[in-house]
């Protein structure tokens, strides 16, 4: 199997190597638009063959962008992007290959027995087509791909000044630097004393990139045009169109659910917090949350996050959660070192091989540490490569993780919400790894509804202090923990609501001001801002990621995964053989069957049932 040469994908190379595969897409999509032929094989995979390798180039570039950030791949972004955005939309809004989709799916649903995973696939293209603008023409046809082109570029400049304002804070006191970056902001912010230096990094994180303000106030009024363009009333509903959520309106009533559900109970937790405040405090500001909080759950539990993370260290959790994932799914995962590794992009880059009955069924890279200036901040799980049953062509996955850099001894001990950021990520990687759909387009975490994509994820979470992954935490240490697991729960998922409400609210109702729509909701569930705070500058995730009004996503998947998890509680967590057979359902439909049928129906396939809310609520201690 090959695997990409990162040593010689220069910008340069990259640019040369664009250049190639975009004439030669061109020209593969003419001769599919020229054909006769409209069947599954002429339409779907003429099309996949004709751009593969234009779009693995693309993905190339736009990954080393995120973690080997630098002007000559910004000045490359810059030049090809608009000219990749052209071909997108040029075979999104093709007539001839909507026409041959249309014309395909007719004649597969008209043989007998036919696969009902194709037709998703076509189904899902001709809707893809639709919401791209294939039925626009003129002057709207020409607006809509103007502002897809405008859009493309200011996600990716919100990013980068992101990156930029990120690795430009330092704040010095007492001989110690200090920065903002993923690695080491949380764990300052729980762990100093010095209340000066949590106010100055706090809200030095909150009012990052000034700059994108006036971003977000033109990415939120092309939104909503685009929308109006397809005749969607406001660009939530154009996303949710999209989604696993069947409206508007049943995520709008989960929230309120949540909210009822944790509002007097976040209020406890917030009192709590003054029986632990120092003297001459004042009032509890809001640098002052995290800390207090630390030496709270300290207090009520009998244990500190750094006495936890010594048994933390990242290559020993790393190898609990092989082990542990060797216990639930049965395969191997086998790390390729020295001359057996292929090439990286950065040399802290790992490459391992998922195995079963030692045959390679999928790869995956893995990129654990932080690097300022270069990095982008947060974890991610992506894919260079899907399943292909027709060429193939193995799962090819990466995770991308902020750690600090390893001490002089090589080891890095990992806080517990790092532990759980590895474990939800590898969850993704798991969907895209033994994904059982030979079709590529709908393997692994392709046609996964994006408020569905984080059920995989978040299941994971719930296996970190599980025996079977032998890290060795002493049994006293562990109790306290998983005791503390819902430790200030309400007011964790308060925020959470907050975000995805803030999110909802601004792509609903275009707004004068969406940092007024903020502080309202931020206001409404409890959560305190600084002064200044322009938080809404930094948010990533909907303004140049994929979680436009969805990041409501992450609790609508997290109530599936909690039932996911339910499933596992019902057969017995301490009865191997009842977790084990559990453990196989669960492979054979959340992990295996990708995009092949709706998230709903997969969940229900596992399950038995719709999804409830109430393991969420008896989980995190709400119910």
């Amino acid at each position: 199997m090959q695997f990409p040469d990162w040593k010689s994908f220069t910008p340069s190379k990259a640019a040369e190597l664009l250049e190639k595969h975009l004439g030669e897409a061109e020209k593969g999509v003419c001769g599919i638009e020229a054909s006769a032929a409209a069947d599954y094989e002429s339409t779907v995979y003429a099309l996949d063959d004709a751009c593969r390798e234009l779009w693995l180039t693309w993905g190339k570039v736009e990954h080393l962008l995120g973690v080997m950030n630098s002007p000559e791949w910004r000045k490359l972004e810059e030049d090809w992007q608009p000219k990749i955005v052209s071909f997108s939309l040029r075979v999104m809004q093709s007539p001839g290959l909507y026409r041959k989709f249309a014309a395909a799916r007719d004649a597969l649903v008209s043989e007998a027995g036919f696969s009902p995973t194709r037709k998703r696939i076509l189904d899902k293209a001709i809707e893809a087509a639709e919401l791209s603008g294939v039925g626009l023409e003129g002057e709207a046809k020409n607006r809509f791909n103007g502002i897809q082109t405008k859009l493309a570029k200011l996600g990716a400049d919100f990013s980068n000044a992101v990156i930029d304002a990120t690795a430009a804070y330092k704040f010095e006191k007492d001989g110690k630097t200090y920065t903002i970056d993923d690695a080491a902001y949380v764990e300052t912010m729980k762990t100093c004393a010095d209340r000066e230096v949590r106010e100055n990094l706090l809200v030095a994180r909150s009012r990052r990139a000034p700059e994108n303000s006036e971003r977000i106030d033109e990415i939120l009024r092309l939104r909503d045009e685009k929308a109006k363009i397809l005749d969607f009333p406001t660009y939530a509903d154009l996303s949710i169109s999209e989604k696993c959520a069947p409206s508007l309106r049943a995520v709008e009533e989960m929230i309120k659910n949540l909210d009822d559900a944790t509002a007097a109970r976040a209020e406890d937790e917030d009192r709590e917090l003054e029986t632990v405040m120092p003297a001459g405090y004042g009032k509890i500001e809001p640098w002052d949350v995290t800390y207090l909080s630390e030496r709270l759950r300290e207090q009520k539990y009998s244990y500190s996050e750094e006495e936890l993370k010594k048994h933390f260290e990242f290559n020993v959790v790393l190898s609990g959660l092989f082990r542990l994932c060797r216990f639930l799914f049965g395969f191997e995962v086998e790390e390729l070192t020295g001359g057996a590794r292929p090439s990286v992009w950065h040399d802290d880059v790992r490459f391992f091989a998922v195995k079963e009955s030692g045959r390679t069924v999928a790869n995956f890279y893995l990129d654990p540490y932080v690097r300022p200036g270069l990095k982008q901040g947060g974890a991610w799980m992506n894919h260079f490569r899907n399943r292909d049953g027709r060429t193939g062509e193995l799962p090819l996955a990466l995770i991308v993780l902020n750690l600090k850099a390893p001490d002089a001894e090589g080891k890095t001990y990992m806080p517990m919400r790092e532990v759980e950021t590895l474990f939800h990520e590898f969850g993704h990687a798991l969907q895209c790894m033994l994904t059982k759909v030979d079709e590529e387009g709908a393997a692994g975490i392709n046609l996964v509804e994006w408020d569905a994509v984080e059920v995989a994820s978040q299941f994971m979470e719930n296996w970190c202090l599980d025996d079977r992954t032998g890290i060795e935490v002493p049994a006293d240490l562990k109790e306290k923990v998983k005791a503390a697991r819902n430790f200030r729960a309400a007011s964790l998922c308060r925020r959470q609501l907050a975000l995805a409400k803030t999110d909802l609210d601004i792509h609903t109702t275009l707004p004068d001001c969406a940092d007024d729509v903020k502080k309202a909701n931020f206001a409404h569930f409890g959560m305190p801002l600084c002064e200044g705070d322009i938080f809404l500058c930094s948010f990533t995730h909907i303004f140049s990621g994929g979680y436009a009004a969805g990041y409501y996503g992450y609790k609508w998947s997290e109530v599936m995964s909690a039932d996911c998890y339910g499933a596992f509680e019902d057969a017995g967590l301490e009865n191997d053989e009842a977790v084990r057979r559990t453990g196989a359902r669960y492979r054979d439909t959340v992990l295996a069957l990708g995009g092949s049928k709706s998230a709903y129906d997969v969940f229900v396939d596992f399950r038995g049932r719709k999804p409830e809310i109430d393991a969420l609520l008896r989980q995190q201690g709400l119910k």
